[in-house]
């Protein structure tokens, strides 16, 4: 987590804002593509649990960044201690909603997992732009 942060770190504040435009912009994408490929494979739960799956990463990053906003603003004396009770608490949710769903119909389960872990490749690959760009940028000045 604390690595997670440093890379953070090192955006500056508006890059970070234009990261999470961008990665709930590209998951947009990423669920109609899926959507349509499921469709047309005849398997639409999948593409419908995985659009949920995006939502739900979607969802819970919006959380992590409201959390952290609001620790900074409160000057919490224990931080890290805040931070992992909500994060369990957010985690808890999204696996009870995969479970349930999962329950109700293995395809729509099996897809909102997926999508919860293509949430999150769309978000990494969208901070690895972010440094390569922020690092190149930082050379050439």
């Amino acid at each position: 987590m604390d690595r997670f942060a440093q890379l953070f770190e090192q955006l500056p504040l508006s890059e970070v804002e234009q990261l999470l435009r961008r990665t709930i912009f590209s998951s947009v994408g990423v669920g109609v593509v899926a959507l349509a490929i499921t469709s047309l494979l005849h398997h639409y739960l999948i593409g419908v649990g995985i659009c949920i799956g995006l939502v739900l990463g979607v969802i819970n990053i919006r959380l992590v960044t409201k959390s952290v906003a609001k620790i900074n603003i409160d000057q919490v004396p224990k931080p890290v201690r805040v931070l992992a009770s909500r994060t369990l608490v957010r985690l808890s949710f999204t696996t009870v909603v995969v479970l349930g769903l999962m329950f109700a119909s293995v395809n729509l389960g099996l897809g909102t997992a997926g999508g919860v872990a293509l949430f999150y490749f769309v978000l990494l690959a969208n901070l690895v732009r972010s440094l390569l760009r922020s690092s190149t940028v930082g050379v050439s000045q």
